[in-house]
C-alpha cells in the first residue's frame, strides 16, 4: 500500500475533525462529515477506556457491584461517560493511525487482518470474543453476518484461530466463487475508493501489487497471476475500469492485453460506506454449506510446565545515541511540511531521548522473547534504526515495514506496547 496515501488519510481526516482545535469530545467527533469507520474505531476505544478505569473500583470487592439494580445505574453512567470522552490531538492522531491502518489492511486482506486483529496472541477465544471485535468492520459485512449466523447454529464455548481461519476461507471461496471476476473488480473499486480519502485528486488507479495482496488473501491465485503479469509487463498501476477485460482476457488467452479493446466503463471512485463485494441474499445457505473442521489435539509446549524466565535474555550494551539532525522542512513536500505543522501543534517533543533509555529493560526482554523470537540483534536495529530517526511519520513507517518483514502480528498486546513505546519518544504527553 503506498504509504503516503495513507498518510494523507490520516492528515486529511485529521484536519476535518479538529481543525485548529486541541482537542474533541466524542460526542462532536461523532457530528463531523467524516467516513463510519473512523466515528466507530473512536466509539470502541472510549468503551475500552471505560472498561479499563471501570475495572478500578469494580472489583475492589468492596460492594455488590452484581445487583441488577447496580449494573443498570453504571451501564447508565458508562452511556453518558463515552459520549464526553475527551481526545487531545496527540492521542487523537495516534488513534486515527491506527483506525486507518486497520480499515487498509482489512479492505485489502481481510482474511489474515482479522485473524491478526482478532487473535492476537490467543489460540483460541470465545465466540462472544470473535464478535465484539467484529464490530470494528463496518464494510464486508457478510464476515459478521455469516459468523453471527454461525455461533447461532453451532455452540461452543470457544472457537480456535485454526477453526476461525478455516470457516472465513470456506465462506470467501463459496460466495466469491460465484461470480469471481466480478468480485476481483469489485474489490479494486472498494480499495481505490478508501485511496481516495487520502488524494488531492480522486483517480481510479491503484497500485498493481495491492491487487496481489487482495487476491493472495482471498485465494484467487488467477487473478494473482494476472496482476503479477500486469507488473511483469511494466503496469505497475492498474486503472480499475480496465481492470475487468483485463482479467476477462487473462482467463481466456493467458494475457491481461485482450485483442479487442472495449471502451471502459466509467467507475465511481468515491469511497462508499459500509461496501459489500456480492450479492449476500443466499449467505444463510453458504453458511450450512461450511465443512466443520476437526482439529488434532496439540501436544502441550513444554513451557507451560517449565515457565521460562526472562533472565535467559541477556542484554547487551548499546552505544550512546547521535545527535538527530533537525529536518528542514522548507525543503520537503507540502505533505511533509503539513505533517510536521501537525506534529508541532501535537505536542512534538523538542529534544528526543534515546529509546535505550526510554524503554525498560525488563520490557526490552519481553519484546524481544515475545515479538523477535528471542532475536535481540533485530529488535536493536531496530532501536537504532528509530535513534537516527526525526519524525514519527518516518519512524512509524519504518515500525510497519520491520514488523511484516519479521511476520510480527501488529495487533499482539507486546506489538502495540513497543509502538506506543516509541510513539512516547515524539509525543511525551500524547
Amino acid at each position: 500500500m503506498n504509504v503516503l496515501e495513507i498518510d494523507n488519510i490520516v492528515l486529511n481526516l485529521d484536519r476535518k475533525i479538529l481543525g485548529n482545535e486541541s482537542k474533541v469530545a466524542l460526542k462532536v467527533l461523532k457530528t463531523k462529515d467524516i467516513p463510519s469507520f473512523i466515528k466507530n474505531y473512536f466509539d470502541r476505544e472510549a468503551e475500552q477506556w471505560i472498561r479499563e478505569e471501570s475495572s478500578m473500583f469494580l472489583s475492589s470487592g468492596r460492594f455488590n457491584y452484581d445487583l441488577p439494580e447496580v449494573r443498570k445505574k453504571f451501564d447508565e453512567l458508562y452511556d453518558l461517560l463515552k459520549e464526553t470522552a475527551i481526545f487531545g490531538r496527540a492521542k487523537l492522531h495516534r488513534v486515527m493511525e491506527q483506525a486507518v491502518k486497520l480499515q487498509t489492511n482489512f479492505l485489502v486482506s481481510p482474511q489474515r487482518t482479522m485473524v491478526q486483529f482478532i487473535y492476537r496472541d490467543n489460540d483460541a477465544i470465545t465466540p462472544e470474543e470473535v464478535m465484539n471485535s467484529m464490530k470494528y468492520f463496518l464494510d464486508y459485512a457478510y464476515y459478521y453476518k455469516a459468523l453471527e449466523e454461525f455461533f447461532k447454529t453451532n455452540k461452543m464455548e470457544t472457537i480456535s484461530n485454526t477453526k476461525f481461519k478455516n470457516f472465513i476461507a470456506q465462506l470467501d471461496e463459496m460466495a466469491l466463487g460465484q461470480n469471481k471476476t466480478s468480485a476481483a473488480v469489485n474489490v479494486a473499486k472498494v480499495v481505490v475508493g478508501f485511496l481516495n480519502l487520502g488524494r488531492e485528486k480522486e483517480s481510479e488507479t491503484l497500485d498493481a501489487d495491492i491487487l496481489v495482496n487482495a487476491y493472495q488473501d482471498r485465494n484467487l491465485p488467477e487473478y494473482v497471476k494476472a496482476m503479477k503479469q500486469a507488473i511483469d509487463k511494466g503496469k505497475t498501476s492498474v486503472s480499475v475500469s480496465q481492470l475487468e477485460s483485463m482479467l476477462k482476457s487473462f482467463l481466456e488467452t493467458g494475457d491481461i492485453e485482450p485483442k479487442v479493446v472495449a471502451k471502459p466503463a466509467k467507475v465511481d471512485v468515491k469511497y462508499e460506506e459500509k461496501t459489500e463485494i456480492f450479492e449476500t441474499k443466499n449467505l444463510s445457505h453458504l453458511v450450512s454449506k461450511i465443512e466443520d473442521v476437526k482439529e488434532e489435539a496439540v501436544a502441550e509446549s513444554m513451557d507451560s510446565f517449565f515457565q521460562e524466565e526472562e533472565d535467559d535474555i541477556v542484554l547487551a550494551p548499546q552505544p550512546e545515541m547521535k545527535p538527530v539532525a533537525v529536518v528542514d522542512t522548507s525543503k520537503v513536500a507540502i505533505s511533509d511540511q503539513l505533517a510536521d505543522h501537525m506534529a508541532k501543534q501535537m505536542g512534538q517533543a523538542e529534544v528526543l531521548e534515546d529509546l535505550n533509555k526510554m524503554i525498560e529493560d525488563g520490557d526490552k526482554k519481553t519484546f524481544i522473547k515475545k515479538l523477535f523470537k528471542k532475536n535481540d540483534k533485530e529488535f536493536f536495529a531496530l532501536i537504532t534504526e528509530l535513534n537516527g530517526t526525526p519524525s514519527w511519520k518516518d519512524a512509524n513507517n519504518f515500525i510497519d515495514d520491520t514488523f511484516y518483514r519479521l511476520g510480527i502480528n501488529p495487533y499482539q498486546k507486546e506489538a502495540l506496547a513497543l509502538t506506543d513505546a516509541i510513539y512516547a519518544r515524539y509525543f511525551p504527553k500524547g
